[in-house]
C-alpha cells in the first residue's frame, strides 16, 4: 500500500487533532510512552472522520447553494460568468455546447455533462486535477473535524459563552470547503476545454 501526502494529511493529522482533542475533553492524560498506538488509533480516527464527511456531503452542498460543478454549468441570467464571486468561470457557455455534443443529449444534465468533463481530464498526463481534487478532500475532512469538535464542545460546555467562538473557525472551514469545491470543478472543466485545444 502506498500513502500519498493526502492519506497523511487528512487522515493522520486530522485524526490526531480529533484524538488530543478527545484526550481534553474526556481528562485523559496524554502519555509519550504510547505515541505509537497514539499514531496508530489517530489513523483509525482519520480514517472514520474521512467516512462521516463523505456521508455529510450533501448536507455541505446543500448549505453552499449546490453541487458546485452543477452551479458552474447553470448559466444565470444577467451574469457574464457561473460559479461564485471568488472562483468565476466565465466559459460556461462554451463548455455547456462542447459536453452536450460530447454525450449526445442535448437535454443532459449538469451531472451527467460533468461526468463526461471528469473522463476526459483524469486520462490527462500532468494534469492538476488530482491535486486539485485533494485540496477539496482535505477541506471537506477538515470541516468536518471543526464541526464535531464544535459540537463536542457546545454539549460539554452548553453555558459557557466563550466556547461559541469556536464558530469562528468552522465557518472558516465551511468557506475554504465551498471554495475548494469550485476550484475542483473549475480546474476539471478547464482541463476539459484544453483537450478540445481550446
Amino acid at each position: 500500500m502506498k500513502f500519498k501526502y493526502y492519506d497523511i494529511l487528512s487522515q493522520l493529522i486530522m485524526g490526531y487533532v480529533l484524538l488530543i482533542f478527545l484526550m481534553m475533553v474526556f481528562e485523559i492524560k496524554y502519555d509519550n510512552s504510547y505515541f505509537v498506538p497514539y499514531i496508530a488509533f489517530a489513523f483509525v480516527i482519520g480514517y472514520f472522520i474521512n467516512v462521516i464527511s463523505s456521508l455529510l456531503e450533501s448536507f455541505y452542498y446543500w448549505t453552499i447553494g449546490g453541487v458546485p460543478s452543477d452551479n458552474l454549468l447553470k448559466i444565470k441570467k444577467g451574469k457574464m460568468y457561473t460559479g461564485i464571486s471568488k472562483v468565476k468561470f466565465y466559459e460556461a457557455s462554451k463548455v455547456i455546447e462542447l459536453l452536450k455534443k460530447d454525450v449526445a443529449d442535448e437535454n443532459a444534465n449538469e451531472g451527467k455533462m460533468f461526468s463526461k468533463a471528469m473522463r476526459v481530464a483524469n486520462v490527462k498526463e500532468r494534469s492538476r486535477v488530482p491535486d486539485f481534487n485533494s485540496h477539496y478532500a482535505f477541506s471537506r475532512i477538515v470541516l468536518t473535524t471543526m464541526l464535531i469538535i464544535t459540537i463536542l464542545l457546545i454539549i460539554k460546555y452548553p453555558c459557557c459563552w466563550k466556547i461559541y467562538l469556536i464558530i469562528i473557525p468552522l465557518l472558516l472551514a465551511w468557506e475554504r470547503f465551498r471554495q475548494r469545491g469550485y476550484y475542483y470543478a473549475k480546474e476539471v472543466l478547464n482541463e476539459y476545454l484544453k483537450s478540445k485545444n481550446i
